[in-house]
């Protein structure tokens, strides 16, 4: 296997592993605050005086966009772990990491107080470059050796369990 795709494949791995653990952090620690906000909205549902459409319409969606940042977070990490392996799947985590990190930048408070809380976005640059990485090392073709013109192919004769290899 290449060293480039091993290398880009490794760095998917800890990405996504890194981002699941986070992603499942803030969300457990934020789980409260969500209860709080779809409580009261879910409860008038429950005594029948609103409709699932107007639940809808009536829940706080500002403030649970962190939330569904932190669940889109997790899902990504989750397919990243899975796909790791596949070319098709790398190219298409590109710019999903890519769109996340510029979401996370601007639209979520998460990341709006420090250097520190922008370094959590690590994981995604990891999977991000991790793919990159694979998807180079996959344009690479290896170099094939070179046939002298008049010297003809060396063929091996087909023989799985060595049978019919000489005895010394």
């Amino acid at each position: 296997m290449n060293t480039l795709q091993q290398t880009g494949r490794r760095m998917v791995f800890w990405g996504a592993l890194l981002l699941l653990g986070w992603a499942v952090y803030e969300l457990s620690i934020r789980y409260e605050e969500m209860v709080t906000w779809t409580t009261p909205v879910y409860s008038l549902v429950q005594d029948g005086k609103i409709t699932w459409l107007d639940y809808f319409s009536r829940l706080p969606w500002q403030r649970l966009q962190t939330h569904a940042f932190l669940i889109i977070c997790a899902l990504f990490s989750l397919y990243a772990l899975i796909a790791r392996r596949g070319l098709i799947a790398g190219i298409i985590s590109i710019p999903i990491a890519v769109l996340l990190i510029i979401f996370s930048l601007g639209s979520t408070n998460l990341l709006s107080a420090s250097l520190w809380q922008k370094l959590k976005m690590l994981p995604l640059v990891l999977i991000g470059v991790g793919n990159l990485l694979k998807v180079i090392a996959s344009a690479r073709k290896p170099k094939a050796e070179p046939v002298l013109p008049g010297q003809p192919h060396q063929t091996v004769p087909y023989d799985p369990f060595r049978m019919n290899r000489p005895r010394s």
